[in-house]
């Protein structure tokens, strides 16, 4: 009796994080059924099972979902529920019941049990894609500002990375203390050769994307508030270049005939990686001791493109990446990975710790059934651990003048898709959801 008492004791968190957990549709399975066939089933059970509606991966999903199938008002509402759970998080007081959830599962349990509130790009891509639901509206100025509000948003995530540093600082002093070296990746880590990449070395930082930016610059100027907000149109130009200088290939020079009218053709492809969490044998207590560390991890992106091309019968333009949500999730998990590091090697010396309270209590029994049950509950709760699984990986621009009622060929690696430019309009805007090679949706709108 005395030992099922203890072990209730020490366990109790466990089971209390585990029945806060139940995915609906896994991120496995949500990312596999976006063939043409499967996809009408996928939105439709996404919609209806709201069982994860407190998270803000599922609104995302369904924002994405339905941004794709053309509800665009619908979209835009899921983004606006995401934006509530973000805005909660940012400005909700430092107690709180989920800030002590959130602890609990730190310090006890696995990074899985922790609330993902999204990383900046994901923030900042958010307001970007529902710009675009506004465009496809013809709600141009909505779609501006949008953009104004992806910019807001950047300044709480510099805020928060700033804490997050320091937190990271005060968990590495406790892991040292405890014996443990959490200056070094860990071997056996899948991301480590990833990170060390040039590509993301260089990159500036890990939340604006020269997308966003170009896209920005595109709406600000079609909307006419540029002028009005200090050339806007321009600064936001600049920002892109500066954050890659592809961006120049991306606006064609004008020569404003009225026999042409200017495009904007936005490819959106694939899926960017999904986050997982990976467990890596680490010493601790001086290597005197192995313990099984969690850290977070991603999986490959899937069904992206690698050349996007625009033509008609007189003019080819091929499209750069501008977005590049892998790098940005790569970034951003080197940049963190010393806070990861820490915080994980204290959550697996507590683990440590309690097992060999159970077994100085109980015998070498009580220890192995803590380990096993604090094991067994980590991998469960780790399942439910997503990010936005359904985010585009790579986002392509072009602007350029074409000739009125001229075919279009949008070539998406060899495939060739076809569409016929108006004869009475100024310009229009192409959107092109790439989600597999067998589901491409197609959405436009003219000024």
């Amino acid at each position: 009796m005395r030992m099922r008492l203890y072990i209730l004791f020490f366990l109790s968190p466990l089971f209390f994080q585990l029945s806060l957990f139940a995915a609906s549709l896994s991120s496995n399975q949500l990312q596999n059924s976006l063939g043409n066939t499967t996809f009408p089933t996928t939105l439709s059970a996404l919609r209806e099972d709201t069982s994860n509606d407190d998270k803000m991966w599922y609104w995302l999903n369904l924002a994405r979902l339905q941004q794709t199938d053309g509800d665009f008002n619908a979209s835009i509402q899921s983004y606006e529920k995401a934006y509530a759970i973000l805005d909660g998080y940012e400005n909700r007081a430092t107690i709180s019941l989920r800030n002590v959830g959130s602890f609990l599962g730190s310090s006890f349990l696995t990074q899985g049990s922790e609330h993902y509130h999204t990383k900046g790009y994901e923030r900042s891509l958010m307001h970007t894609l529902n710009a675009l639901n506004y465009t496809m509206l013809g709600d141009f100025e909505g779609a501006a500002v949008e953009m104004r509000r992806m910019e807001m948003r950047q300044e709480f995530w510099l805020a928060e990375s700033e804490e997050k540093i320091k937190d990271a600082a005060n968990d590495k002093r406790r892991a040292e203390r405890q014996g443990s070296d959490v200056t070094a990746i860990p071997a056996g880590y899948s991301m480590a050769s990833l990170l060390e990449d040039p590509d993301i070395r260089s990159m500036a930082n890990n939340y604006q994307d020269p997308f966003s930016y170009a896209l920005s610059s595109i709406i600000l100027d079609i909307s006419g508030l540029s002028a009005a907000s200090g050339d806007a149109s321009a600064i936001s130009l600049k920002r892109a270049l500066a954050l890659n200088p592809e961006v120049s290939k991306a606006f064609v020079p004008t020569s404003h005939q009225p026999s042409t009218l200017s495009i904007t053709v936005v490819v959106l492809a694939g899926q960017a990686p999904a986050m997982k969490i990976e467990r890596v044998r680490f010493p601790i207590f001086h290597a005197a001791e192995y313990t099984s560390l969690d850290l977070p991890s991603y999986t490959p992106p899937s069904n992206d493109l690698s050349s996007v091309s625009v033509s008609t019968s007189t003019i080819r333009h091929q499209m750069p990446r501008l977005l590049k949500s892998n790098l940005m999730a790569y970034k951003t998990l080197k940049d963190e990975l010393p806070s990861d590091l820490a915080k994980g090697v204290v959550r697996a010396t507590t683990r440590a710790v309690t097992a060999k309270q159970m077994s100085d209590h109980f015998g070498p029994l009580g220890g192995l059934i803590a380990s096993l049950t604090m094991d067994l509950g980590s991998t469960y709760i780790d399942k439910d651990y997503r990010n936005w699984e359904l985010l585009p990986n790579s986002g392509y621009i072009v602007k350029f003048e074409a000739k009125k009622g001229e075919n279009l060929d949008i070539m998406l690696n060899k495939t060739k898709e076809t569409i016929t430019l108006p004869t009475d309009k100024k310009g229009a805007v192409i959107v092109v959801d790439y989600l597999t090679p067998n589901n491409i949706r197609i959405h436009h709108v003219t000024y």
